[in-house]
C-alpha cells in the first residue's frame, strides 16, 4: 500500500473554518462591532451587524490587486454573499 495522506477534506473544512473566524475578528477590530448575543449565550453572526458600506469596503479589498491569502479570500467572499442575499441586494460587478 502507498502512502496517502487521508481525511484532506475534513483538513480543507477545518482550515476554511480557521480563515473565516480570523477574518472575522479582523472585520470586528476594524469595524469596532460588537455582534452581541443571542438569547441562548451565543454571539450572533457578524453579518447581522454589518452595513452595506462594510460590505462594499470589504468588496474592494477582495477585488484589490494586493495579494490575499487564498482561504482568507474564499471565507470573505462567502461572508460577503451571505449577507447580500440575506438583505436582497445583489452584487454590482462594476465596484
Amino acid at each position: 500500500m502507498a502512502f496517502e495522506v487521508t481525511k484532506m477534506g475534513k483538513l480543507a473544512d477545518r482550515l476554511e473554518n480557521e480563515a473565516y473566524e480570523w477574518c472575522v475578528e479582523s472585520i470586528k477590530e476594524y469595524f469596532g462591532l460588537e455582534p452581541g448575543e443571542n438569547e441562548f449565550g451565543y454571539e450572533n453572526d457578524i453579518t447581522e451587524v454589518l452595513t452595506e458600506e462594510h460590505i462594499k469596503e470589504i468588496e474592494e479589498f477582495i477585488n484589490s490587486d494586493g495579494w490575499i491569502e487564498g482561504y482568507c479570500q474564499t471565507a470573505l467572499n462567502t461572508l460577503c454573499d451571505r449577507w447580500r442575499e440575506e438583505n436582497d441586494l445583489v452584487l454590482n460587478p462594476f465596484i
